[in-house]
């Protein structure tokens, strides 16, 4: 029984202490800005009503990735449309990316960072088994906001494909109405 007490304690004591960080100069020290509250996005679907897009970012247990969810809110319809994590990727000396949406297709990509902000190549292959090129841009608008831009291939050329900017909202704070 005393063995079976002391274990509990241990557990309880290991789930008490908050996720790992790597250390600051490790490449994804640098996306740590991301984490802390909902980032929220104001769009409209294809038939124009309202839309709210929520991004909330953390770290893996481990430390060595941060994980991420992106909910899709209508009415009181709230969907899980994306999640994935950003990690070091040893081979390729770089920053990488996977995300998997509701429906099954998988996006993979190398970023680059600069002050915070991202530039990622991405690959968005489908359940139809294609890949598609993308292009992305995260750009850090201060402590509380960056813009989100999405650029799609058509023909020989990138067009724009979604642009969305994000504001922070503090979990303890209510939420707002924009």
């Amino acid at each position: 029984m005393k063995v079976c007490l002391t274990g509990l304690v241990v557990l309880l004591l290991a789930r008490a202490v908050p996720a790992a960080r790597p250390a600051e100069h490790h490449p994804l020290s640098e996306l740590s800005w991301l984490v802390g509250g909902v980032w929220v996005a104001e769009a409209k679907t294809p038939d124009g009503k309202p839309l709210r897009v929520e991004f909330k970012c953390d770290w893996a247990e481990h430390g060595m990735a941060l994980k991420y969810v992106i909910h899709f809110k209508t009415g009181d319809e709230t969907v899980p449309q994306y999640e994935g994590m950003y990690y070091w990727h040893p081979a390729k000396k770089r920053l990488a990316m996977v995300q998997v949406d509701r429906n099954g297709n998988v996006t993979e990509s190398l970023a680059t960072t600069d002050g915070g902000n991202v530039t990622q190549e991405n690959q968005a292959t489908g359940d139809d088994g294609v890949t598609r090129p993308q292009r992305v841009t995260v750009t850090r608008n201060g402590d509380d906001a960056f813009a989100f831009k999405a650029m799609v291939k058509r023909g020989d050329e990138w067009v724009e494909g979604l642009s969305l900017t994000y504001r922070r909202e503090r979990l303890d704070a209510p939420p707002t109405n924009r």
